[in-house]
């Protein structure tokens, strides 16, 4: 039984949907789909009722969703296990973290993983995520940290931390008696974003290009902090990082959820594709896997 196809049917019901899970896994449905396939074939029996019109797993499927928790957990404690013995002879890993990453999950995460490996000495690169997929592309960088969605080519890469970008508005803001907005809603607002030295701003841009408008940007800056003292002004609104704005603005500002479309918004690791992987990178990837489940 491959850990591979478990894992992807522990996600597939977590998430109740084969796209949501085939977008979290960053693969096809069709694979996800033949992965469960494979399983059912292995075990005899059908996991998902496939003449249900809505995702429904059989008796059969919550049994092996039960024990296929305790058997990927398994192996992930061992494979911990493994990688910490491993990585005792090693001390040094170079990471890319641009500083907003860090402030909102990583900060805590690395003191864990220091206490967890005494013995790596971690070197920390407080670049933008442009910078940094350039670095990790360069070898210049073990590991690097980015926003989604990220599709350049030439990296494999992890899921970290999912969350979703809010329309934050000051509380005098028309927007502000209101909980969710539609994305097309936006096209009159007067934005105050970051700058295009980060990743972000692309994406921000990209996802007003998908709501059919140019946003009318009257201010950036490379200051978050700056952008959210604004907007408690009233002098825009902005897109941001929920996480960000929960954890520097959590009363001044009213957050409003966005649809059609909504923006998700995550962390992920990448490295160079091709590249050998160490054991002292497995085991960074591995924590952050194991921190991400943790949160759930």
């Amino acid at each position: 039984m491959l850990k591979s196809h478990l894992e992807y049917f522990i996600e597939i019901v977590d998430q109740n949907s084969f796209t949501k899970a085939a977008e979290n896994l960053y693969l096809s449905q069709s694979t996800l789909s033949k992965a469960v396939k494979s399983l059912e074939d292995e075990l005899g029996v059908v996991l998902i009722n496939r003449t249900s019109h809505l995702f429904e797993i059989t008796d059969h499927g919550k049994i092996v969703y039960e024990f296929g928790k305790d058997i990927v957990g398994y192996y992930e404690r061992k494979e911990t296990e493994l990688l910490r013995r491993l990585s005792e002879e090693e001390d040094h890993l170079t990471l890319g973290l641009p500083p907003t990453a860090g402030s909102i999950y990583f900060y805590q995460f690395l003191a864990g993983f220091q206490e967890k490996f005494p013995n790596a000495h971690l070197v920390i690169d407080e670049s933008t995520s442009k910078e940094i997929s350039e670095k990790v592309l360069s070898k210049e960088l073990d590991l690097g940290v980015v926003i989604s969605p990220f599709e350049e080519k030439g990296f494999l890469q992890e899921t970290v931390f999912t969350s979703e970008a809010v329309l934050v508005v000051s509380h005098d803001h028309p927007l502000a008696k209101v909980e969710e907005v539609a994305f097309p809603e936006l096209a009159k607002e007067k934005f105050l974003q970051v700058s295009k030295d980060y990743m972000y701003h692309s994406v921000f841009r990209e996802y007003c290009k998908k709501a059919g408008f140019e946003p009318n940007i009257i201010f950036e800056s490379n200051q978050w902090d700056m952008l959210l003292e604004m907007v408690a002004m009233n002098q825009g609104v902005s897109l941001l990082p929920k996480p960000l704005v929960d954890k520097y603005y959590p009363n001044r500002l009213h957050q409003v959820h966005l649809k059609e479309p909504e923006f998700p918004w995550s962390l992920i690791i990448i490295y160079k594709e091709g590249e050998t992987v160490t054991p002292l990178m497995k085991s960074f990837i591995l924590s952050t896997k194991e921190e991400k489940e943790a949160l759930k």
